[in-house]
């Protein structure tokens, strides 16, 4: 175990991958989403006047649409944060970072200087490393609700400001 000052540890805990990536989806549909539904659209009425212009609204449907999110699902599944997101691991949380322990081993998964915003959900703490990319920190995961709100109301300003 390293030499920092643990804070809070954490219960064993773990997040869906669908649970996870469906965040990443919801925020890049919400930021494309008049654009995506402006194409469909001019393709849904140009299909009225000529019916090749559906093969193609079909083939953005079943050929693009899930390449992209084949892509994206990659693209952001393969850092650090998602996977360790998604396994069943410990958080240690200290004054510089969160370390998970997993297959009995201690990482260094997130440093407090690289965070660029903490956002609160009901069920947990998206933790922001990136645009995109978030570690997922469940409430469920502290042991009592007192350390919860230590962690909430006294330690996380502390951290973002």
């Amino acid at each position: 175990m390293n030499t920092q000052q643990v804070l809070f540890e954490t219960l064993p805990f773990r997040v869906d991958s669908s649970r996870y990536f469906a965040v990443i989806v919801r925020r890049l549909l919400l930021r494309w989403l008049s654009l995506t539904i402006l194409a469909l659209t001019l393709l849904i009425g140009a299909t009225c006047y000529d019916l090749r212009f559906g093969i193609v609204l079909l083939m953005f449907i079943f050929i693009i649409l899930p390449l992209v999110l084949f892509i994206f699902y990659y693209h952001y599944a393969l850092r650090p944060e998602a996977f360790y997101s998604v396994v069943e691991k410990s958080a240690i949380i200290t004054h510089q970072g969160i370390d998970c322990i997993y297959n009995e081993k201690q990482h260094n998964i997130l440093i407090w200087s690289n965070v660029q915003r903490v956002e609160l959900a009901p069920k947990a703490f998206y933790i922001f490393t990136g645009k995109n990319t978030y570690f997922y920190l469940s409430r469920s995961a502290f042991a009592s609700p007192q350390e919860l709100r230590s962690f909430e109301k006294e330690f996380l300003p502390s951290i973002i400001s």
